[in-house]
Formats: C-alpha cells, structure tokens, sequence
C-alpha cells in the first residue's frame, strides 16, 4: 500500500507554496526574486524577499536533483550497493594482508610525533 497525501510536501503554512510552479518558471526566465515577490504581492500574497528567495532555492534543487536522477548519476546513500561498486570502493585494500591495527601501528611507527623530538634517522 502506498500513501498519496494531496498537499505538496512541505508546512502547510507556507504562503508561497502554492505558487512554487509559478517561482520556478519565473526564476529560469531571469526575474529576479524582487520582481517575483513584488509580483506576489499584486496578487494579495505578502512575502519577504527571503521567502521567494528560498523557496527558488527549493525549485532549483528539486530540478537538479530530478536532472541527477534522469542522467543516472546517483548520490550517495540513494540507491542500493551493488557488489560491482563495493568491489570499486575496497579494491584499494585487496593486496595487503594485513590488519587495520597492524597498518595503523607501522605508520604511527616511521613518525615523530613530538615536534621536540628529533627524528632517529636523522641523529649523529
């Protein structure tokens, strides 16, 4: 079973949500978010700048996250792991045999952490 809510998502008290359609269209044509606001505001709808700015910000990052979906490019976190690209991800670490803690212990190992240490390598 799958919910279809009949609000757009968002605060229902979002006075410019109704018109984000219109915003959208607006923006991509080259008005600025004044000239949009003040457009609002000879329809009856008084909102800040801030409001139209934000809510051109939601439009445009729901576009490009539309256009990242059509083109396939998936971010992180939003599509399952496929064994080909956790294979890509560890394929860094295949060759050496050992533990985390002994590569962590050989690396702390060959440096001076004490700035008034000198380095034995480098001692007479």
């Amino acid at each position: 079973m799958r919910l279809n809510p009949s609000d757009p998502p968002g605060r229902v008290t979002r006075k410019a949500r109704a018109f984000e359609a219109e915003i959208a269209r607006l923006r991509s044509e080259g008005y600025t978010c004044e000239a949009i606001r003040s457009a609002l505001a000879d329809i009856g709808v008084d909102v800040s700048l801030s409001t139209v700015q934000r809510e051109a910000a939601r439009c445009s990052k729901r576009r490009s996250r539309d256009v990242a979906k059509a083109s396939g490019f998936v971010a992180a976190g939003d599509g399952p792991v496929t064994p080909a690209s956790a294979t890509r991800a560890s394929s860094s670490l295949v060759g050496d045999p050992r533990t985390g803690r002994e590569i962590a212990a050989a690396f702390f190992e060959k440096r001076v952490t004490n700035p008034l240490l000198r380095d034995r390598s480098n001692s007479p």
